[in-house]
């Protein structure tokens, strides 16, 4: 493929997922209101039940957020009781966050509530094209991690 073509194409791949993204991101968001959580929310809790208790610089970079935004939404779980945030035992300057078991449980339940829009969202791909699309969207993210910057 020629190289006008071909970036034309990954700028329309990129406006796909962009679009996808808002869309989806809106139709969650809406799934999860009745348990009084956000995307945002869902995206820390994973990150925790994932990579363990870390500091709120680690989530920031991990999410590509500024520290404030951060602590504004551990704010929101720990007042819930979703996680806790204490000095690190190294360096009191520090803030470690950890999930609690009540967020572990939000975590099964915002899945539980974010499924019939995943049904949705793939109900025209079948087995094997969502195979597919999931590896090829888990290879771009790998890509695009690698490239922080």
């Amino acid at each position: 493929m020629d190289p006008q073509k071909r970036a034309e194409l990954q700028g329309r791949a990129m406006r796909e997922l962009s679009i996808a993204h808002q869309l989806a991101e809106t139709r969650l968001n809406r799934a999860l209101r009745p348990l009084g959580l956000t995307m945002t929310h869902t995206a820390v809790l994973l990150h925790l039940a994932n990579a363990g208790p870390c500091s709120v610089g680690d989530i920031a970079a991990a999410m590509e957020v500024n520290q404030p935004a951060v602590s504004k939404t551990l704010k929101t779980l720990a007042e819930r009781g979703a996680v806790t945030v204490a000095a690190a035992a190294d360096d009191a300057r520090r803030r470690e966050v950890a999930l609690t078991p009540l967020g572990g449980d939000l975590i099964g339940q915002a899945m539980q509530a974010m499924h019939p829009d995943a049904t949705v969202a793939f109900a025209g791909l079948d087995d094997a094209r969502l195979i597919h699309l999931v590896e090829l969207l888990a290879e771009v993210r790998a890509t695009l991690d690698g490239a922080r910057g």
